[in-house]
């Protein structure tokens, strides 16, 4: 398996590149057993989500090489869920997010694809439309344009598998247990929701990293010559959205300094929605506290 070093160009228009969607269920057995192991044998196919972040990186590298040892490589593809622009043109996500997944995949030899949502043209749309922004209790950001479209890319690789069944895939992700108590929480392996009924497809949820601390994840990297996002480099802890309601007001007040255009964006749209931004701050008082 090829582990070199890749450095992808990052500029304002990194992450345009735009994927018709396609979407075709089959039909199939029963989910796969779970235990503490991923069972490669089990799955037709291992999709990863990779959003460009450090935690996908650790992830494409213990899948991939676990997948390569157990001689299960050819099963294994990287899929970035693309979040499209705001109205006036800005990158919801942070430009060359999606050139660092794309080289994840290139560093390890698997397939790379980018979609989106079929109903949404941008995660900005998809705001708007709802009328209020993202939270806790209602993570309609990650279920419409990410685990959506994850559903569908199953169901497109199922199609071309023809498998005459519901394909069974693993869909490997990177959170970790030290991100919060709600994640420590989680189980390493479980079926997933996109499963439904299991009469199209039967999910497996792996989260293959779950236990890595920030450190151990920075180590694979360094190790391994993998690449991250150079936002990392200017400050920032985690890459979501550059103006996510979730992240840390640290981060976003950081993330304003370096992103004004769609801070100020956002700031306009948060007076038009009348609800603001987070609980505990506004997009105006996270521009303040970056312009002083």
């Amino acid at each position: 398996m090829t582990k070199k070093p890749f450095t992808p160009p990052c500029a304002a228009g990194c992450a345009a590149a735009q994927m018709e969607l396609f979407a075709a269920p089959t039909v199939a057995p029963a989910a796969p057993a779970l235990s503490a192991e991923f069972d490669f044998d089990a799955h037709d196919v291992v999709v990863i989500g990779d959003s460009g972040g450090k935690d996908s990186g650790a992830t494409v590298h213990e899948v991939c090489t676990r997948a390569d040892k157990a001689g299960q490589l050819h099963k294994v593809r990287i899929l970035h869920c693309d979040l499209g622009t705001t109205e006036r043109g800005h990158l919801v996500e942070w430009p060359g997010a999606l050139e660092v997944a794309r080289a994840h995949a290139e560093q390890y030899g698997v397939p790379f694809a980018v979609r989106r949502s079929k109903l949404w043209g941008s995660l900005w749309e998809r705001i708007r439309s709802h009328g209020n922004w993202p939270g806790h209790f209602a993570r309609y950001c990650t279920s419409d344009t990410k685990t959506a479209v994850g559903r569908d890319y199953v169901d497109e690789v199922g199609a071309e598998l023809a498998l005459g069944r519901p394909v069974r895939a693993g869909y490997a992700m990177g959170m970790r247990a030290e991100e919060s108590r709600a994640r420590a929480k989680k189980p390493i392996l479980e079926r997933n929701r996109m499963s439904g009924k299991g009469t199209l497809r039967v999910v497996t949820t792996w989260l293959p990293i779950h236990q890595l601390t920030t450190e151990q994840v920075w180590e694979i990297h360094r190790e391994n010559g993998i690449v991250s996002h150079e936002a990392y480099r200017m400050g920032m802890r985690r890459l979501s959205c550059r103006a996510c309601p979730l992240a840390g007001n640290e981060d976003l007040v950081l993330s304003a300094q370096l992103n004004p255009g769609i801070f100020d964006e956002y700031a306009e749209a948060e007076v038009d929605m009348g609800k603001q931004f987070k609980p505990s701050i506004s997009l105006r008082e996270i521009i303040e506290r970056a312009r002083s």
